[in-house]
């Protein structure tokens, strides 16, 4: 059984990956394309900006997933412009996220690396771990219907491992829902100094890469809403986006399988972090998303 360490911080999460991907082709069974996404996924960690996920904003994540795209086949779902990328290159991890393989009883640390296409305006969603490399999720587009797509990769092949690739895909989206929120979190510099001057004397990181999220719920902030943002001073939920009927030629209009005409209102945020968090009602099986 393969001894597994939980990285203290997304800078050494970050290291560890990229140790792990330097050693790809000296593993046992490794193909050539192993090695050419080991090889690319060297070359983006050099342009990355790193986010570690306070725990409680990983929670609201989950309910955000299960509030946007539970229930959903994949050609109902139109994902918001607020899931975009902060930047073209982003990886997400958070403290204690794991995931076990069939066949292993080790539940094995990983993080989210999340790729924009500018080409076809495609994010590409990969997951990576310091224990068994990367491996290709799925890919997303906003503001287009039926837009996720997951890993066509033959092992992928059993309904299950479909449900668990989409559902990753799909978490990142997400998270960028709620980064893209101003006011709504704190970004400061994550990991210890120490390691942040490591990684730069490495000179393999881009400069400033490593981003901590919490909730912005200081009293400061609770004070300053209260007083001039009183409509906000209700616990954060989200509304999530749907289709209402349209006319053809309306703005954002789409005609579907039922042969009437469609127009995606997108879900929108309300409320503020800083007076709690309203959990999801809506709470579907992970196999939803699929």
């Amino acid at each position: 059984m393969t001894k597994v360490r939980e990285p203290s911080s997304v800078v050494e999460m970050a290291e560890m990956c990229r140790r792990a991907q330097l050693l790809v082709k000296d593993m046992p069974g490794v193909t050539e394309d192993d090695i050419e996404l080991a090889e690319d996924v060297l070359e983006v960690l050099t342009e990355c900006d790193f986010y570690q996920i306070d725990e409680s904003v990983g929670r609201a994540t989950d309910q955000v997933y299960e509030n946007t795209f539970g229930g959903k086949t994949t050609d109902e779902l139109v994902l918001d412009s607020d899931c975009r990328l902060p930047s073209n290159v982003c990886a997400f991890w958070s403290p204690g996220t794991r995931i076990t393989f069939e066949g292993r009883a080790e539940n094995l640390p990983f993080m989210y690396l999340a790729v924009a296409d500018t080409k076809s305006d495609k994010y590409h969603v990969y997951i990576t771990s310091p224990y068994f490399g990367s491996l290709l999720q799925g890919s997303y587009r906003v503001g287009v219907a039926d837009s996720l797509r997951i890993s066509n990769d033959a092992s992928v092949d059993r309904p299950e491992d479909q449900q668990i690739y989409s559902m990753h895909t799909l978490t990142v989206a997400a998270m960028c829902s709620i980064l893209n929120q101003p006011g709504f979190t704190i970004k400061e510099p994550a990991g210890s100094r120490q390691e942040r001057r490591a990684a730069k004397r490495s000179g393999t990181y881009a400069a400033d890469a490593w981003h901590k999220i919490t909730w912005n719920i200081g009293e400061e902030t609770k004070a300053k809403l209260t007083r001039d943002e009183p409509v906000r001073c209700m616990p954060l939920h989200y509304t999530r986006g749907h289709w209402r009927r349209a006319e053809e030629g309306w703005k954002n209009t789409t005609l579907r399988k039922d042969g009437l005409w469609y127009q995606w209102i997108e879900g929108f945020w309300s409320g503020h972090p800083a007076f709690g968090i309203k959990k999801a009602y809506h709470a579907p099986k992970m196999g939803d998303a699929a």
